[in-house]
């Protein structure tokens, strides 16, 4: 008995922090990063979504949020939001 009642709630645990684990924090940031441009009057579409998705996933040296930035800034984005937007937020 004891064992089954270790097992259910085991499995318990899991299926309810599977979620959590399996949820991309990335996805989370590159809408951070969006919405935060959206909230600053920039248009975002595909280029803007790019550069956000590129800093939110995660590299060792930091290039990914560099060329986010980088990106913005070809785009017209002011240079304290595009740093906000990729350093900060994503």
């Amino acid at each position: 008995m004891k064992k089954r009642t270790l097992g259910v709630l085991a499995a318990t645990f899991v299926a309810a922090a599977l979620p959590m684990v399996a949820a991309s924090p990335a996805s989370a940031s590159s809408a951070d990063c969006q919405v935060y441009l959206r909230n600053l009057g920039h248009t975002v579409g595909p280029k803007v979504e790019a550069a956000c998705n590129l800093a939110a996933t995660w590299d060792v040296h930091g290039l990914n949020r560099l060329t986010c930035y980088l990106a913005l800034m070809d785009l017209g984005v002011r240079t304290d939001y595009a740093s906000t937007a990729c350093y900060q937020l994503a």
